[in-house]
């Protein structure tokens, strides 16, 4: 027996893929604000930030957008994306990575 596709099914599939790639870019914004945020801590502090609590956001477990310091200099700020995958921006390259 074959199953044809309704069609309601197809545009709302359609309308659920373009928006979850409009949300990386949404997470992509935020991961910017927050690299804002961390180098103007580094200028007015001369000194990167131990944590994003340092910056005045609450730290959260399930994120959604997390940073870690790297080394005095260095420091990656990411989020999830889909299971196992990842987007990370890093400082020493100043570029978002797909991983």
């Amino acid at each position: 027996m074959l199953i044809k596709p309704s069609k309601t099914l197809l545009p709302a599939l359609a309308i659920l893929i373009l928006l979850g790639g409009c949300g990386n870019n949404s997470r992509i914004d935020e991961g910017n604000r927050m690299v804002d945020m961390v180098e103007q801590y580094k200028k007015q502090h001369h000194k990167l930030p131990e944590s994003i609590a340092d910056l005045g956001i609450r730290e959260a477990i399930d994120g959604p957008t997390y940073y870690e310091k790297k080394d005095s200099v260095n420091y990656i700020i990411w989020f999830g994306t889909s299971l196992g995958e990842s987007k990370i921006y890093y400082s020493s390259t100043k570029s978002w990575e797909d991983n």
